[in-house]
């Protein structure tokens, strides 16, 4: 991927509105993630010298945002809305509130369109008088904006590392387990004797043991009876440190009979295909949650996530 640094657009369609219009060189279900995900906003909104320390995120209609930046002075800046509208992958429209202007509210429609591997996005900001919005250029934001789309920019850039590979699966398999009733875990899988718990009981005690093998000791965490979601994140916490630390993501390590392997490689060939192969055996009729829906963990919480990759 390339970068397009500098390359936002700001246009004033009416008198109270605000266009800005961005191009990436990245897929829209990426673009789509990073605008809609607090793991990867809080890695790229606001400009390095203000990001943001908090973002809480309740992705549905009706559902609230709020997102904290502090500057180098420590001084904390927040805005928050509430989701009017969403159409995945292509459009949201928002409210939104800087707090330091409680009055001075908006809303946001970003849209994304794709074509030959580019996604521009298009945020039109419809201020409620032209004082706002006029408030709202002389303050700057342009330069602040720039800045931003740079980070979202550098981000994007190295999307198809095994760190960011491996940061979605990771993330998309911990949101699912999340919403998974308790006892949907220990409902029968397609896979003769195994259940939902019992995908999870394997990855966590294999995949330790044998970092552990090579000399990478993983820390325990929750046993996967008692908690099977935090057993899976304290297992992907410290695997995603591993592929975030240079030294360590380049070490050689005994890959078995693949032979020596990096720490990142061997993640990328044997965790990710790992996951990959025990995704094929299960459906979307494997598992039900209390309420009686249908539901699989397995298709929903590792399916979702290695397709998308």
């Amino acid at each position: 991927m390339t970068t397009r640094h500098g390359s936002a657009i700001v246009t004033l369609p009416s008198d109270r509105e605000i266009l800005i219009t961005r191009s990436f060189d990245a897929p829209a279900a990426l673009v789509w993630d990073a605008l809609t995900q607090p793991r990867h906003l809080l890695r790229w909104w606001g400009p390095d010298y203000c990001p943001l320390v908090a973002c809480d995120v309740d992705f549905r209609v009706g559902g609230d945002w709020r997102y904290v930046a502090r500057d180098m002075d420590g001084n904390e800046l927040a805005w928050h809305g509430t989701y009017r509208e969403i159409e995945s992958p292509q459009r949201i429209v928002s409210t939104e509130v800087f707090e330091g202007f409680p009055d001075a509210g908006a809303v946001n429609t970003m849209t994304l369109t794709e074509h030959d591997g580019v996604t521009t996005l298009r945020t039109l900001v419809l201020h409620q008088t032209t004082e706002n919005r006029d408030g709202h250029i002389a303050s700057g934001m342009e330069g602040g904006m720039q800045l931003t789309f740079n980070r979202l920019d550098d981000l994007l850039d190295v999307s198809s590392t095994t760190a960011e590979r491996f940061r979605r699966v990771a993330g998309r398999f911990t949101d699912r387990a999340n919403e998974v009733a308790p006892a949907a875990w220990d409902n029968p899988a397609p896979c003769d004797g195994w259940t939902a718990r019992d995908i999870v009981d394997h990855l966590v005690g294999w995949v330790p043991g044998f970092f552990g093998a090579a000399g990478i000791e993983l820390a325990a965490g929750p046993s996967v009876a008692d908690d099977p979601a935090g057993a899976w994140t304290n297992l992907a916490d410290q695997l995603q440190a591993l592929l975030d630390d240079p030294a360590t993501a380049t070490r050689e390590i005994d890959g078995g009979p693949a032979g020596l392997q990096t720490v990142e490689s061997t993640i990328g060939m044997i965790v990710l295909g790992l996951l990959a192969a025990r995704m094929a055996r299960w459906n979307s009729s494997a598992c039900r949650r209390n309420s009686g829906d249908s539901f699989s963990p397995y298709t929903k919480v590792i399916g979702a996530a290695i397709l998308s990759t």
